[in-house]
């Protein structure tokens, strides 16, 4: 084989690889419905976007005590603006899930 097809190859396998991955990290991006609800009543304004209103609610501590405790955790809070993030983009990122 020579240089040009070797290259073809490891670049179609890591692009394999990264389709699997994004699959794999799919799976790990949920969030319970309860949370999601609650994010989704955040009202954007005329001037602000659902991302800004949740940083102005959690740094005035005006989140409901539900999301408060969620958000606790730095995982759940980047996953909170993830999910605000794909609501404004229309793009489905973060998987919503039934309550545990």
């Amino acid at each position: 084989m020579d240089n040009k097809r070797i290259s073809e190859i490891v670049d179609e396998e890591m692009i394999k690889q990264d389709a699997n991955r994004y699959r794999d990290m799919r799976k790990i991006l949920t969030i319970p419905k309860s949370i999601a609800d609650e994010l989704y009543l955040i009202n954007a304004s005329e001037y602000e976007n659902l991302i800004e209103n949740f940083f102005e609610s959690y740094n005035d501590l005006t989140l409901s005590e539900r999301l408060d405790e969620f958000c606790i955790h730095p995982f759940n809070f980047n996953l909170c603006i993830l999910y605000l993030v794909s609501i404004e983009l229309g793009v489905d990122l973060v998987k919503v899930v039934a309550d545990e």
